[in-house]
């Protein structure tokens, strides 16, 4: 059996797409709808079909709720791409690899809330798993490379601190105690 890769409710009008659109994503009635008793909450996948089969078009519930669930997932992910570029923008090369491990970490703790609250197959859950592994594998190494970028900065700091002691003549007893106290180097 070949698998659909659109949905039934991807062929209707324009229109009528954009408002059930609307009403999943943004929560909002269309202006045409036949009020109903909780007209301020939510509209349900039932008020969906019903709009649809209103304006012409007989959808069922099963499809509506699959094409409304693929929709909120690509809001979901289009939304948050937008708050990491907003995120992104700001970062410096210097700060990017801690930027990188909190991604990580966030990424993380959400697959963690996933697992916890929903009905895993075992092929999700293996997806899980390999999410959470690549997270800590970006993490491992945002920490890695933080301590490759102090250790080279302390070096560039050591360097300097013996040029300046061989141009100034100072002693290089002083010199040791200065890298020890005040950069933290331990030679």
């Amino acid at each position: 059996m070949v698998r659909r890769i659109h949905s039934s409710l991807d062929k209707l009008p324009d229109t009528l797409h954009q408002a059930i659109t609307a009403m999943v994503v943004d929560g909002l009635w269309p202006e045409d709808y036949p009020a109903p008793p909780d007209y301020k909450g939510r509209p349900r996948y039932e008020d969906i079909v019903t709009y649809c089969g209103i304006c012409g078009f007989n959808v069922s519930p099963s499809s509506v709720g699959r094409w409304a669930k693929q929709l909120l997932t690509l809001e979901l992910l289009r939304t948050r791409a937008e708050l990491v570029r907003g995120v992104m923008k700001d970062v410096t090369a210097e700060r990017a690899s801690e930027t990188q491990k909190a991604a990580a970490e966030m990424i993380t703790a959400r697959v963690l809330d996933l697992v916890c609250t929903d009905e895993l197959s075992a092929k999700q859950a293996k997806d899980v798993a390999a999410a959470v592994r690549d997270c800590a594998n970006v993490s491992i190494k945002a920490d890695s490379y933080i301590r490759d970028q102090l250790k080279v900065k302390a070096e560039k700091a050591d360097k300097a601190i013996v040029t300046l002691g061989k141009k100034k003549k100072i002693d290089p007893e002083v010199l040791k105690q200065i890298r020890e106290e005040v950069y933290g180097i331990i030679s």
